[in-house]
Order: structure tokens, then C-alpha cells, then sequence
């Protein structure tokens, strides 16, 4: 009598073929759920109204608690703000742009066009600028430092990385003598 575990034999192609099945209707699932994601946004939510204008606005991951406060910013500068992002949404819908680059001429209107643009700046910068106060949404989290980390570091006073005030300083008792 055989025991089970003879009966099941595996060879080398066949867990190949089986890894690369499962691996190719994983990759098909995660699109499709991305796909269904990057489409337009809930009609009552205006964060993923924003969300969604920023995402073809700014080729970037977005954070969506940077952009909630973002959009919160805008709120309260902005008269209309949320009127403003469904025109560009609307827009967006009506045009499908790939990019950036293909979306800014579509913009015939001014005030289109500076919202737009007012958008990129606040993520670049990390601050929404009002008439009468700037809103600071973020230092670390501003686009503009995740450009260029791979050779710049984000400005600072602390003594040994940015962000870093609790760590301790390097000690310089221990230079070496020539």
C-alpha cells in the first residue's frame, strides 16, 4: 500500500508553471482593484474628489492624510474650493489625460488653470498660500525634498539627520591625532 505523499509528485516545472499562474492572476487582480481605484471618485466624499484631480495634477504617490489637510487648507482660503475641483474633475473625465503634460493645455480657462496650479504648488511646497495667512501643511511630506532624496537631504538644525533632535550628536573627543 502507498502512503499518500508518493502519489503527489512535484517536479521542478511543474512548481514553476503553478508559481508563474498564480503569480500572473495575482498581478491581473491587483490591476484590475487598481484600475477600479484610479477611477472617478464617491460623489459625497470631497477629500477623494481632490484626491483625484491631484493624482492626474502630480506624478507622485500622494498621501491622502497630507492631502486631506491639503484640501482642508484650500477650504478655507479658497472661495468655492470644492466647486473648483469638480469643474477640473469634470474636466478630467471629459478629457482623459494621460499626464500632466497632456491635461494643462486642455485648461482654457485662467481661473482652471490657477487652481491647477495652485494644487501642484501646495504638494511641492507643502504650504497653501492665502490671501491674508499661508497654511504649512508639511516640511518632511512636500514633494519637493522626495525629487531630489537620493542626493540632497531635507534641511535641518538637528545635529545629526533631519528630524533627528532626540538622537545624540557624534562625539568629537575622539579625533584622531596626526
Amino acid at each position: 500500500m502507498r502512503s499518500p505523499c508518493t502519489k503527489l509528485k512535484i517536479n521542478r516545472r511543474r512548481l514553476l508553471l503553478g508559481m508563474s499562474a498564480l503569480a500572473t492572476a495575482a498581478s491581473f487582480a491587483q490591476s484590475r482593484g487598481l484600475a477600479e481605484s484610479s477611477g472617478p471618485p464617491s460623489l459625497t466624499d470631497p477629500v477623494s474628489h481632490f484626491m483625484f484631480v491631484s493624482r492626474v495634477l502630480v506624478p507622485h504617490e500622494l498621501d491622502r492624510s497630507v492631502g486631506h489637510r491639503i484640501h482642508g487648507a484650500f477650504s478655507d482660503v479658497e472661495e468655492d474650493f470644492d466647486n473648483k475641483i469638480k469643474e477640473l474633475q469634470d474636466l478630467i473625465i471629459k478629457t482623459s489625460p494621460v499626464d500632466v503634460e497632456h491635461f494643462m493645455p486642455t485648461l482654457t480657462d485662467i481661473k482652471q488653470k490657477n487652481t491647477a496650479m495652485k494644487i501642484i504648488s501646495a504638494w511641492y511646497s507643502g504650504v497653501v498660500n492665502g490671501k491674508s495667512k499661508d497654511h504649512t501643511i508639511g516640511f518632511e511630506s512636500s514633494l519637493m525634498y522626495k525629487v531630489t532624496n537620493d542626493v540632497m537631504t531635507i534641511p535641518s538644525y538637528a545635529k545629526s539627520a533631519p528630524n533627528g533632535w532626540n538622537s545624540t550628536a557624534v562625539s568629537l573627543l575622539n579625533m584622531p591625532s596626526f
